[in-house]
């Protein structure tokens, strides 16, 4: 089908040429993601010519909804935990944003190379937070967006820059960790903003493919928390056809397939995709015109064009955005998508063959010996990308604020002490000095502020929330040792 023009919602932000530039970078963040895998497990030695592995599906799931973040929707004040799984695709983008190696990338999963989940420590500060403990790189976004409050409101920051977002891509079956609902709950409590997190619901685990209803049951689950849902499910090709013959049909067939099928047809191809439509929509008006209007790669390419995997469609989700509510993105996509791989239940650990390697080179125009360069393959693009990747906003230098000093403190004396009230007894000393550090000091305990000797502290500096609230037992004159003001200062 011919391309349609930009949606005018989506050119109000970017051009035509800024679409192709972001589509043809998204290709490149796939290649190089699925290369680097390759190259560790088929084609560097190692001592003992074990596997490797790497996660090429799952990266290639996450591909799209990175390449909109990082080079168009991110800015210099947003920090992204991603996903695991996803650690390839990210390697490969901060290499085409010139803060990757390919010495590193070359060592994929090998001592000194660039890590298989990302970490702050080992793969340098453009990773801003460590997420190889499934789950937690999600949580810790929550207590990051609370901090940039704290940090804000008391003007430790310097400058006058917006408030960042605190951005975490979650695998879907990475919902299945209790951590994350124990950090959603207390967001809540803490009414958290500037928080958002973009779920890659491509429906599959490591085994199997997920729970039918698991979309239905987050979406409610955010929204009773206060969060604003936008569900992504489908690109802007599927709208389109939804509009022409048999369209009504095509999607209320579509919102009624089950995972374990929608994942096992988008694996066989458009072949499979026509036999099953015509089976299941025998008899509906416009079919016949709805599936002569595609051959088979067509008609596979639009039933697989879902939300998470059209560029338009998540470029106007993300860049409109004008509040600082918390917002989930349920992006729906497939895992292993654009790959051999795609849709196959068993294709989380599975690696691409030589020869399925091969067909994606052609694929992408890549030639032998030039696998690592930026721009093979895209050779006629390669001045207007390099002028595009010149103003992605994420260039800009972050701020860097001066370190804090630590002043001269007495060891506490006296008497035997057990650490803990030691430890009590430094934090009150700091909180009476109210200095630089005292004001950059955030105690989070969870509820047991008296019993680890922090109540001397809280007396000292009070309890941080975003709204005010009086401490009730000190008004109606309760006897209690502990002061509980919260509010902003």
């Amino acid at each position: 089908m011919p391309d349609e023009a930009v949606p005018s919602s989506v050119a109000g932000f970017r051009s035509a040429d800024d679409l192709a530039c972001l589509a043809a970078l998204e290709r490149k963040v796939l290649w190089l993601a699925c290369w680097m895998i390759h190259h560790a497990n088929h084609i560097r030695q190692s001592r003992d010519g074990l596997k490797v592995g790497g996660h090429q599906s799952s990266t290639a799931s996450s591909a799209t909804l990175l390449t909109a973040l990082y080079f168009s929707v991110l800015r210099p004040t947003d920090r992204v935990a991603v996903k695991p799984h996803a650690s390839p695709a990210l390697h490969a983008i901060q290499y085409l944003l010139g803060r990757q190696d390919q010495a590193r990338m070359e060592q994929f999963r090998a001592l000194g190379g660039v890590q298989a989940y990302p970490s702050r420590t080992k793969d340098g500060d453009f990773v801003d937070l460590s997420t190889g403990s499934v789950g937690l790189g999600v949580g810790v976004t929550v207590f990051a967006a609370l901090i940039q409050d704290y940090v804000r409101r008391h003007k430790l920051a310097g400058g006058d820059e917006a408030a960042g977002r605190m951005v975490a891509l979650v695998g879907d079956a990475e919902l299945d960790e209790g951590n994350i609902f124990e950090a959603l709950l207390e967001g809540w409590k803490q009414d958290v903003r500037n928080l958002w997190w973009i779920i890659d619901y491509n429906r599959q685990s490591l085994d199997a493919v997920v729970h039918e209803d698991l979309g239905g049951r987050m979406q409610a689950l955010f929204r009773s928390l206060d969060w604003r849902v936008e569900t992504l499910k489908y690109g802007r090709k599927l709208h389109t056809a939804f509009d022409g013959p048999a369209g009504e049909a095509l999607r209320d067939w579509i919102d009624a397939c089950p995972n374990p099928l929608y994942s096992a047809l988008s694996f066989q191809g458009g072949r499979a995709w026509r036999e099953q439509l015509r089976a299941d929509l025998s008899g509906t008006q416009g079919l016949a015109a709805l599936l002569d209007s595609y051959d088979d790669d067509g008609l596979h390419d639009l039933m697989t064009n879902l939300g998470g995997h059209c560029l338009e469609t998540l470029l106007e989700a993300f860049h409109g955005v004008a509040d600082d509510q918390p917002r989930c993105f349920v992006a729906y996509t497939i895992k292993g998508y654009g790959l051999p791989l795609a849709g196959h239940k068993d294709n989380h650990g599975g690696l691409m063959t030589p020869d399925q390697m091969a067909g994606l080179r052609a694929l992408h125009g890549v030639p032998e010996g030039g696998e690592w360069e930026p721009f093979a393959g895209m050779e006629d693009q390669a001045d207007a990308l390099r002028r595009f990747l010149a103003r992605v906003p994420l260039r800009e230098q972050r701020r860097r604020t001066p370190a804090v000093a630590v002043p001269e403190m007495a060891a506490p004396g006296g008497e035997a002490l057990s650490t803990q009230e030691a430890y009590g007894r430094v934090l009150v000393d700091l909180a009476r000095r109210d200095d630089d550090l005292a004001k950059r000091i955030v105690t989070a305990s969870p509820d047991v502020t008296i019993t680890t000797n922090l109540a001397g502290w809280v007396n000292q500096r009070g309890v941080f929330h975003r709204r005010s609230q009086a401490d009730v037992f000190r008004q109606q004159q309760v006897p209690s040792p502990l002061k509980w003001e919260q509010g902003p200062a």
